[in-house]
């Protein structure tokens, strides 16, 4: 006694065949052209943010360059998030976070950033 299985199709082989289908899988290099303008222009904003933070005179000294070098940090990883999120794709919101996102992380670090290490003990 043979046991079929009542459920099979009829025909079972695919109808695909190698070779038709596009490659849907794409390298992780590519983005949209559209984020090389943008980021040009956030490593111009970058550079003058760099110069003016260095220049200014602050206590205790060099207090506002270490939190531009913070937002750097901050503003590349974010710009990565959205790279991987949206490569091809990116919105208007997205191109203006890559071109001025370390406007508001500056603040942002600058502001608050002595206030939470005081909070954490680390500054006194």
């Amino acid at each position: 006694m043979t046991i079929e299985n009542p459920h099979r199709s009829p025909n079972a082989r695919s109808l695909a065949k190698l070779g038709t289908l596009p490659d849907l899988r794409r390298n992780w290099t590519d983005y949209s052209p559209k984020y090389n303008v943008a980021f040009k222009t956030a490593i111009l904003v970058q550079a003058v943010l760099a110069i003016v933070t260095k220049l200014v005179l602050d206590f205790p000294p060099g207090q506002t360059h270490r939190a531009f070098w913070v937002a750097l940090v901050c503003q590349w990883s974010m710009v990565w998030i959205i790279l991987f999120r949206r490569p091809m794709h990116p919105t208007r919101f997205d191109l203006f976070l890559v071109r001025y996102g370390i406007v508001p992380l500056l603040f942002l670090v600058a502001g608050v950033g002595p206030w939470y290490l005081r909070m954490l003990g680390v500054q006194t």
